[in-house]
């Protein structure tokens, strides 16, 4: 048998904390080796003579590429584009919530999803034209069987449907959604705030099923909560039916009150997101990273924090391949450092923008998208400025 002698990996990422709730791997000092494309060794200790390139990262967490369940890049005035704001955050994949709707996803995929580095999936608008023009108000434009027959067009990239924002009575926008999820073996995220004819607890204890996502879940529009701070006992029997709360922070949907009180009482998240968009960034700086941290504020253990973020959206979207660092899968990586210092961090809605202080935050370091490094904050991946070869002098 011939041995092996020189390097077999092309990156090593030695010396962090891996976070791996999909193998069952929680805060355990191990090495993380990648070759080509796929994660290549998940060890305790595996030598650096063995890797073109290491990067040290004790102290560090590192984690499988975070998947933003809730964000806008297309339809919505505020779209953002997906790789500056995500790869430089930690997430490799992303959906878009209901920029689009059957008349215009091919036109988002054309623009968009097709030229991203991210891997962007998309939830389809019930509204035929998703978020363009005036959004998601056209209920004649609601058509259960042509987003149906959308979904089943290009169920590579639609991963589900998207209802909200319709200021009309009744529950009909609601109810076409799911049917064409029903038809589609997908789901629904709703973001539909309560009124008369809406109320919240119908929305949750009779027209969601199991598996559907009501996203927004801590803002002061739902609401979770009443005077008394405490959670509503519907919520909870909407749990136990199924049905999903995901944070959706955004610019007016993350209240801290809200959301610390649900968390003391036993109702955190089921998945992580950020509802990124121009507002929600600049106001409230809602990426993954810093909406994971409040979780983390809130009492949630870093270890639920980080499956929130990456397995559990993974498995809702249907794609288990990724949100893991198994071997032989995917080598989407985010190595994440959790800074100690004074902090603060905004919550938003209809109370104002209130800052809240705090000892830790996660911060991105390094993104890996498919074994390729695309955001290095420090350039630990990098070699050090002194080994460059000095320049001749010719012009080119």
């Amino acid at each position: 048998m011939t041995q092996q002698n020189g390097p077999i990996y092309d990156l090593l990422l030695h010396g962090g904390t891996v976070y791996d709730p999909a193998n069952g791997i929680s805060g355990q000092k191990m090495d993380v080796a990648i070759s080509g494309n796929v994660i290549a060794a998940v060890e305790p200790a595996i030598s650096q003579a063995k890797a073109l390139r290491s990067a040290d990262v004790t102290g560090m967490c590192v984690v499988p590429g975070l998947i933003d369940l809730h964000c806008h890049f297309f339809g919505y005035f505020g779209a953002l584009q997906p790789d500056t704001h995500c790869l430089s955050t930690g997430v490799t994949t992303a959906v878009d919530a209901g920029g689009s709707g059957h008349l215009t996803f091919d036109r988002f995929n054309e623009t968009i999803i097709s030229r991203a580095t991210t891997r962007v999936f998309a939830l389809l608008n019930i509204a035929g034209e998703g978020m363009v023009g005036e959004p998601e108000q056209d209920l004649e434009g609601m058509s259960a069987e042509l987003s149906a027959r959308k979904i089943a067009q290009r169920p590579d990239l639609i991963v589900g449907v998207k209802v909200a924002h319709y200021a009309g009575p009744g529950w009909e926008p609601l109810d076409r959604g799911v049917n064409a999820a029903k038809e589609t073996g997908t789901f629904v995220m709703v973001d539909q705030s309560p009124r008369s004819s809406r109320p919240m607890d119908e929305m949750v204890l009779k027209h969601l099923r199991s598996g559907d996502i009501v996203t927004h879940c801590y803002a002061v529009s739902k609401p979770m909560t009443g005077p008394d701070d405490k959670v509503r006992p519907y919520f909870f029997k909407a749990r136990e039916r199924g049905v999903l709360f995901d944070v959706g922070h955004g610019a007016g949907s993350f209240s801290w009150r809200i959301a610390q009180a649900a968390v003391d009482q036993g109702f955190p998240p089921d998945t992580i997101s950020t509802d990124l968009h121009r507002h929600s960034f600049l106001i409230n700086q809602a990426t993954m990273p810093e909406t994971m941290s409040k979780m983390l504020v809130c009492g949630v253990p870093l270890a639920d924090v980080v499956e929130m973020s990456t397995w559990r959206p993974a498995q809702k979207i249907g794609h288990p391949e990724l949100g893991t660092l198994s071997v032989a899968g995917v080598a989407d990586v985010a190595v994440l450092r959790l800074a100690e210092a004074d902090f603060g961090f905004t919550d938003n809605g209809s109370s104002g923008n209130r800052v809240r202080r705090a000892g830790q935050r996660l911060e991105p370091e390094i993104t890996v998208k498919g074994g390729e490094v695309v955001w290095d904050r420090n350039g630990l991946t990098r070699d050090d400025w002194s080994t460059t070869v000095p320049q001749d002098g010719r012009l080119p």
